[in-house]
């Protein structure tokens, strides 16, 4: 899941036109299954629509004139994200509270565990964290995480193919979506764009959509981890609710609607806090 800005299908990302109007029936379902999975092949649409790849091209070629979409080779994508922030600055922020969410999680890791890792900057400091650990399998669409991980020799790192986002340092889109169909893990973790007031776990970016909902379906048991800024966020996009993950860890108490909803939802919320010494310490609170 992204911090980012989309500009969604038709929104300021787009090249021309930027119109809907007139468009087919058919046109209309190519882009409401690129906005549900990220990125969709000529072949797949072909299948899908009971069409040849050279209309499916064509169609393509008209949405693209329209500005409603970007071809890519082999299909096309979302239109790029729109007000999106430099990887290395993102990571910068928060960067000591990201620290300590990621030590939390790493404590609720087992040796030997089965792991999905999401993207985003708090992954890598995860990532970072788990690498205490012994005989973890981790299969992840990040490359940076991917890239950490495998410091380990005693790890077995899975990368999922798909499209490479230029500025979240990892793949997304249907390839990326059905690649982790085949897989089962004990622990997913997962970084979000924000939580709304009715907890509803929320994401910038609709090309990670697919993705994140398949990577929940096939961990057991989902962590969410996220810094304080994300209780003030604005993504747009929702990705799930508080009621589907079963932790949460952060850097600092969520506001008193959102800690209800957890109690209320059994999701067990990780904080870490302050003795009188002033030395962190793992608070659980319920």
């Amino acid at each position: 899941m992204t911090p980012a800005g989309h500009a969604g299908l038709g929104g300021s990302g787009a090249s021309t036109g930027n119109t809907r109007d007139g468009i087919s029936s058919r046109h209309e379902r190519i882009l409401s299954l690129l906005e549900s999975r990220g990125f969709v092949s000529i072949g797949s649409l072909a299948k899908s629509f009971a069409v040849s790849e050279q209309t499916v091209r064509r169609d393509l070629n008209d949405l693209e004139k329209r500005g409603l979409l970007p071809r890519y080779h082999g299909g096309a994508g979302l239109p790029p994200v729109a007000g999106d922030v430099d990887y290395d600055k993102r990571k910068r922020r928060h960067a000591k509270e990201k620290q300590s969410i990621a030590t939390l999680v790493a404590g609720q890791i087992p040796e030997g565990a089965t792991l999905f890792i999401d993207i985003g900057t708090t992954m890598e400091a995860v990532a970072e964290a788990l690498l205490n650990h012994r005989r973890l399998t981790v299969v992840t669409n990040h490359l940076t995480v991917a890239t950490i991980l495998n410091r380990k020799r005693d790890f077995q790192v899975i990368l999922a193919g798909g499209v490479l986002k230029h500025n979240d340092q990892a793949t997304t889109g249907e390839a990326t979506r059905e690649f982790l169909e085949k897989f089962r893990v004990g622990y997913g973790i997962f970084g979000i764009g924000g939580v709304s007031e009715e907890g509803d776990l929320m994401d910038f970016d609709f090309r990670d959509i697919g993705v994140s909902a398949t990577a929940m379906k096939i961990s057991r048991k989902r962590l969410v981890a996220l810094d304080h800024s994300k209780f003030a966020s604005e993504a747009v996009v929702r990705v799930a609710h508080l009621r589907d993950v079963d932790m949460v860890f952060t850097d600092a108490p969520p506001p008193a609607r959102l800690g209800r909803l957890m109690h209320d939802n059994e999701v067990r919320l990780f904080v870490p806090e302050q003795d009188d010494a002033g030395t962190k310490v793992t608070a659980l609170r319920r």
